[in-house]
């Protein structure tokens, strides 16, 4: 074999072997185009899915803040209440303190004229 054959079979070769590398390369660039489009559609999704939750995050805040609301009037309207009603408390056992001995001391008196006009 003659040098000029030689150098067309060793060119043939590193052709063919450049042509299976490129096939080879070609092949392992459509795994990787084919991940990431999986990549971008799973990302895709997980943004859908984070956006809902978001969504129902806002209005179970917004839930949440009028439950607050109503717990705390709540609250404020027992704690009126319970003013009121321990101001009537009071008032009333003052009143009786005072009434209490005044009734003792008017009434033999009540007694008395009550007596004398039914005679």
């Amino acid at each position: 074999m003659s040098y000029s054959e030689e150098r067309l079979a060793r060119i043939e070769r590193a052709v063919e072997a450049n042509a299976q590398a490129i096939a080879q390369l070609t092949r392992q660039n459509q795994e990787v185009l084919q991940t990431i489009a999986g990549t971008e559609e799973r990302i895709a999704r997980a943004e859908e899915r984070i956006a809902k939750a978001e969504e129902r995050i806002a209005g179970a805040e917004e839930r949440l803040e009028a439950e607050v609301k109503r717990w705390d009037e709540r609250f404020f309207q027992l704690s009126r209440d319970t003013l009121n009603f321990t101001r009537n408390v009071v008032t009333i056992a003052a009143i009786t303190a005072v009434l209490i001995p005044l009734l003792r001391d008017v009434a033999p008196l009540l007694i008395e004229l009550l007596r004398e006009g039914s005679r």
